[in-house]
């Protein structure tokens, strides 16, 4: 390839490459590195344990440092982050886990409405989440209108506009 060429080439693709970092959300730390695998799997908990308005509210809810303390007021094993929590738990310090998926503000969403009557699983828009040994720092399905969408044809369910637009 000739310098010619490569000089045409090379801005318009570095551009878009940085176009596409920079559209990517950006990374939700956590308080901790909550293990999502040893609490559904290991300890059978089922979504709901942790986040208790999945089937009746809007928003699932995060688990609370006070929901955790009812299990966590001791290490629970030997790892540096079970310390870390207990110690987080023991001084009274606030457990604020972070939102991972944010939809617009003129998106009309219920958990109640898709997990509590159209008992969809978690897995459906989630993806593995319920797998995962530490928080990922992204959501692990990109929720857009066209995954909606697919979803509503597949399950016959509304396309107009108003029935998740505001």
């Amino acid at each position: 390839m000739t310098w010619r060429r490569l000089l045409l080439i090379g801005p318009p693709v570095v551009a878009l490459v940085l176009l596409g970092l920079a559209r990517r959300s950006p990374a939700v730390p956590q308080p901790v590195a909550f293990n999502h695998r040893k609490h559904t799997q290991e300890l059978q908990l089922n979504c709901e344990f942790c986040h208790e308005y999945v089937t009746s509210g809007a928003h699932a809810g995060l688990p609370s440092g006070a929901l955790c303390s009812a299990c966590h007021m001791a290490p629970l094993g030997e790892s540096k982050e079970a310390a870390r929590l207990t110690e987080l738990l023991s001084r009274g310090d606030s457990l604020q886990f972070r939102k991972l998926f944010r939809l617009a503000s003129h998106v009309t969403y219920t958990h109640r409405r898709h997990v509590g009557i159209a008992k969809l699983e978690c897995r459906q828009c989630h993806g593995g989440i319920a797998d995962t040994e530490r928080p990922p720092a992204r959501p692990l399905v990109k929720i857009n209108m066209t995954f909606c969408l697919d979803c509503h044809r597949a399950s016959e369910q509304s396309l107009d506009c108003v029935a998740c637009h505001r």
